[in-house]
């Protein structure tokens, strides 16, 4: 038999190398080793895993809330961890310092997983994917956390950047610019809101389904749909629902969207027999939606830039859902295929640092960075000025974001129309339920304010042809 090398779990903690059936704890270590290690997204490696794993349902919700709960309270947890450690947690192998993060969190977070159990579960870890040695300290650790034992936050007044950035589990840098535009009570209440599970949120084929069957057979299902909060076109599923286990969703019945999302084609308005375009269409949710209010005579038009995704687009629109008139074309939307002036309607939902939807991505916190943002900017005014082009004279061009960055919003917008005289902003206000209606001609939906994703939206109209005043 092979040793154990400077390879092995006892040192680099990759996992046994044989195939096993993994429970929902070590499924969950395993996930947070891959997406600390090799970058992977963790709610599509969740989606694969689960799918693959064979765990009852409790355990796969259990699975999941370990790996989301754990990013999203990481600083906090690893705050309180360090200073039992005496500051050597960074040195541990990645295996350890996960195994001692999954304890945490069901310490400090969860109140239906008995204390027992969070400790001796992560020792167990612990000693597969290290040694005695780890696997002790694993177990000191977390029984003092047991025990009560808590590092004090960085004090509120004197270091408020410190104290909200542990506290709820974000980076300093994006509390740092929260605090300057929105000030310390909105920032900790937007940073709550972005800590919150969000409730699976549906919206019905309306090509095949009307709304109230759609309750009816989800009731069936075993599911209790409440209607949006804001009067938006979805519904929301308190107590969990797994989209790959409906044969609602698996039909095409239904889309998973969330309700601030789904008002953006409401801006657009997309009618009945027009030629639309969707620049930036994958993963579809809004495509589908201007799919389903142009047909049967018009044509959407969705474009992706990923091979891979463009497929998985083409699948969605073409065979699950079924709907008629939607093509999907592979290309790069800065140098679309397309002649100038050809599509009634255009949306530009713009690739973007995607800080308004932190609370359903628990990892993408962690990923990012002040000059992304800048770097994303560039990226949105080039797909932008294609967008124009390709709008025709007296149609409709949508641009959105899930972001509420002023350098992907107003700033983006700002100089288009500042550079674009055929184009003028349109009060995007009638399309929107009146709940989402703010005060501003824009739309603006926040996690704090309206509990759903953050997101932007501007509704442009190019001036027709012999008019003067747009």
């Amino acid at each position: 038999m092979k040793k154990r090398g400077a390879g092995g779990p006892a040192h680099g903690g990759r996992p046994p190398r044989h195939r096993r059936r993994v429970g929902a704890r070590e499924l969950a270590l395993q996930i947070l080793l891959a997406a600390e290690g090799r970058g992977a997204y963790t709610d599509r490696l969740l989606e694969t895993r689960l799918r693959e794993s064979g765990l009852s349902g409790s355990d796969a919700a259990l699975a999941t809330n370990l790996v989301q709960g754990t990013l999203r309270h990481r600083a906090l947890v690893d705050h309180h961890i360090a200073a039992l450690t005496r500051d050597g947690f960074d040195r541990l192998p990645a295996a350890i310092r996960a195994a001692l993060r999954l304890g945490a969190y069901q310490i400090l977070q969860l109140t239906r997983v008995p204390f027992s159990a969070a400790v001796d579960e992560s020792v167990e870890l612990a000693k597969r994917y290290g040694h005695p040695g780890t696997a002790g300290l694993v177990n000191a650790v977390l029984r003092r956390l047991a025990a009560g034992a808590r590092e004090p936050l960085p004090d509120r007044e004197a270091d408020p950047v410190g104290h909200l950035a542990v506290a709820h589990s974000h980076p300093a840098w994006l509390v740092t610019r929260w605090l300057a535009r929105y000030g310390f009570d909105e920032t900790e209440a937007l940073l709550r809101a972005d800590n919150e599970e969000p409730l699976v949120s549906v919206r019905p084929n309306a090509h095949r389904i009307s709304p109230d069957r759609l309750v009816e057979l989800l009731r069936a299902e075993g599911m209790a749909p409440v209607p949006g909060r804001n009067g938006g076109p979805v519904f929301l599923l308190p107590g969990g629902y797994v989209a790959s286990r409906s044969p609602l969703f698996r039909d095409g019945l239904l889309s998973l969207q969330d309700e601030a999302e789904a008002c953006v084609p409401m801006i657009l308005d997309p009618r009945p027999g027009e030629r639309v375009l969707d620049l930036c269409a994958a993963p579809g949710g809004k495509a589908s939606q201007i799919a389903e209010r142009v047909a049967p005579e018009g044509l959407l038009v969705a474009v992706e830039v990923q091979p891979g995704r463009a497929r998985a687009l083409r699948e969605n629109l073409e065979h699950r859902l079924r709907l008629p008139r939607a093509e999907v074309v592979c290309a790069d939307g800065r140098v679309p295929p397309f002649r100038a002036n050809a599509f009634d309607r255009v949306l530009l939902d713009a690739p973007c640092s995607g800080l308004g939807v932190l609370r359903r991505r628990a990892d993408a916190r962690w990923r990012k960075d002040e000059e992304g943002i800048l770097t994303l900017a560039t990226l949105q005014r080039a797909l932008l000025e294609e967008a124009a082009a390709l709008t025709r004279p007296g149609g409709v061009l949508v641009y959105s974001v899930c972001s509420p960055e002023p350098e992907e919003t107003d700033v983006v917008v700002d100089a288009f129309l500042s550079s674009h005289p055929e184009f003028a902003r349109e009060d995007a206000r009638p399309f929107l339920p009146l709940a989402f209606r703010g005060a501003e001609a824009v739309f603006r939906a926040f996690p704090h304010r309206h509990g759903t994703d953050g997101v932007y939206a501007a509704r442009l109209r190019k001036r027709a042809r012999g008019s003067s005043d747009g």
